[in-house]
């Protein structure tokens, strides 16, 4: 079933950026904080930190007003998960093992809006649809459907565009599949920078 939404979207967005004119490019690299918390207080359960989250991505653009745009695209985003199981203490046994993969790697399918603020500035927000790839990090899976705020700046050339763009996402707000009545919820708060082309 993911495999299916994933396909459909990819030649959804594959479509668009043939079947229309006008259209800008943009190719991005991100590093964010993350951090994976339960969606509800929960004394004594594991817990996962997430470090070192990065992302590559690339987005198309159409212009809808003077002001207005809609931008989609795919990112791929990785990060290193450590661990921290709930186990009580054992004085006279020896140590306990876990199956543990620390490489988390997830799939994404951003679709938003930009509005702009004057020349430079501008806002955006809208749907994530995120597919995680890696198994076994520990912690609940991510794929589902999230969101994206940002507040940005751009600089524009006659063709090529430099943007910087601090953001919040959240992941995992509508899951694919329900896990039962807690999970860990992906949020991020980082920086994309990206370099743009308008045909």
């Amino acid at each position: 079933m993911k495999n299916a939404y994933l396909l459909c979207f990819i030649l959804l967005i594959s479509f668009s950026a043939t079947a229309q004119s006008g259209l800008g490019v943009k190719g991005y690299f991100g590093a964010s904080g993350a951090m994976a918390n339960w969606n509800e207080d929960l004394d004594g359960a594991s817990s996962v930190d997430i470090e070192n989250l990065r992302e590559v991505g690339v987005l198309f653009s159409k212009s809808i007003s003077e002001k207005f745009s809609v931008s989609a695209g795919m990112n791929y985003s990785f990060a290193n998960v450590v661990f921290s199981p709930n186990i009580p203490p054992c004085f006279n046994c020896l140590s306990i093992s876990f199956n543990h993969n620390p490489d988390f790697k997830m799939l994404s399918i951003p679709v938003y809006a930009e509005y702009a603020l004057g020349k430079i500035f501008y806002t955006a927000a809208g749907p994530i649809l995120d597919f995680q790839l890696s198994e076994g990090n520990n912690f609940s899976d991510q794929s589902g459907m999230g969101f994206l705020v940002g507040l940005g700046a751009k600089v524009k050339t006659e063709k090529l565009t430099f943007s910087v763009f601090p953001n919040y996402k959240r992941h995992n707000t509508i899951p694919f599949e329900k896990e039962g009545n807690y999970k860990q919820v992906l949020q991020e708060l980082g920086v994309q920078l990206g370099v743009g082309y308008s045909f």
